[in-house]
């Protein structure tokens, strides 16, 4: 999302700098940039306390740049709380809601890490003002951290619209999954569900896409998928993390793509699938309602019913006129919420209220003579 709403602002006239926290190892320079964007990466290499020497780097840097000008508004997603801490500066703090580990734990019934809640809410309270990427996640971020404020805007993950090949053969059996192979992501949900689609549908096939995860053990989750599909494992095809080109790919060559997640903000992937006209299956939980209309743009489903899921799935391979229905739909529809074209514009006004704002509580009040 980073990378995306970065081109489109740059590509639009705006200056854009990112600066973040990188493993020691990450390819590219410490300076580095993408196009006209300027990027900066600070290194973590372990230790006990290079955690805290990072958080305060990261504020000495932005600072520098905030005061001679550089930067007008500072953005920090909520995950982990960067900004907590932060000293007064000259330019507006925001922080964007992209799911905060508070907000993980409590979508998916986990213990809350008490210094994670800590540091995200001081983030939070410390910004001048937060949007959020969705409505659900607002509220429920609202309540966790017990907020005086609301979201000053709602600004929805952009997405870049994919041109449709003029000639383009879809698989009449192939479904797609992608992400990081994660409970959370309900890969093991969907895994449970494929020999059902299988045996409905012989010669179906699932192609997963993402990085391997792990389990509660801490083994491969990729090796405990396999485990569990017996029968059914030739027809699942596991392609590890590809780019995004690659991925857009098999979407645009996909029956259908599902994603059974049980804890989003407001998921990219869905949309990318729903941009390239594939019949996509999404989550009821969660902000899912919100991305899509169930049975017009796409399918909701709910991730802890395999037979659910199977359900979905059969009912887009085995009906070509509804697939493509729900294909059209949900590109059109992703065109008119959701494409940088529509979003650049709203994230440029956000920030120019924010802006507005924080300048006039900077102001002192005039004196009023009686």
């Amino acid at each position: 999302m980073t990378q995306v709403l970065s081109r489109a602002l740059s590509d639009a006239g705006h200056e854009v700098s990112t600066i973040g926290v990188y493993p020691e190892k990450y390819p590219g320079n410490d300076d580095d940039r993408d196009g006209n964007i300027r990027i900066r990466r600070l290194r973590d290499s372990g230790g006990k306390f290079r955690w805290a020497w990072l958080r305060m780097r990261l504020y000495q840097e932005v600072a520098e740049q905030v005061r001679r000008g550089a930067i007008d508004v500072v953005e920090s997603p909520d995950y982990q709380g960067w900004m907590a801490g932060w000293k007064a500066l000259p330019a507006p703090l925001v922080v964007r809601l992209h799911g905060s580990e508070t907000y993980f734990a409590a979508e998916l019934g986990r213990r809350v890490n008490q210094m994670a809640f800590r540091l995200e809410r001081a983030s939070l309270r410390r910004a001048d003002t937060w949007f959020s990427v969705c409505r659900y996640t607002a509220e429920k971020t609202r309540a966790l951290f017990r907020l005086g404020t609301q979201a000053s805007a709602i600004l929805y993950n952009p997405v870049e619209i994919p041109e449709l090949p003029d000639h383009r053969i879809r698989s009449s059996k192939r479904v797609v999954f992608s992400g990081t192979l994660t409970p959370k992501k309900g890969v093991i949900s969907l895994i449970q569900a494929w020999p059902r689609v299988v045996a409905a549908c012989p010669g179906a096939e699932l192609h997963v896409f993402g990085k391997d995860g792990r389990t509660q053990t801490g083994g491969s989750m990729r090796t405990f998928l396999e485990e569990q599909l017996g029968a059914a494992r030739g027809s699942v095809h596991f392609h590890g993390h590809v780019g995004r080109e690659k991925l857009f790919e098999a979407f645009l060559g996909a029956s259908a793509a599902v994603f059974p997640s049980y804890a989003e903000a407001f998921a990219v992937a869905p949309l990318e699938s729903m941009a390239c006209e594939c019949p996509t299956i999404y989550s009821r939980r969660g902000s899912g309602p919100e991305l899509l209309t169930d049975g017009k743009e796409g399918l909701l489903v709910d991730p802890d019913k395999p037979e659910e899921i199977a359900g979905a799935v059969l009912r887009v391979l085995g009906d070509d006129n509804f697939a493509r229905h729900l294909g059209q739909s949900a590109r059109a529809h992703v065109i008119e919420k959701f494409s940088t074209r529509t979003l650049v514009s709203q994230n440029v006004e956000a920030y120019a209220q924010a802006l507005q704002r924080f300048h006039a509580a900077q102001r002192p009040h005039a004196a009023i003579a009686i």
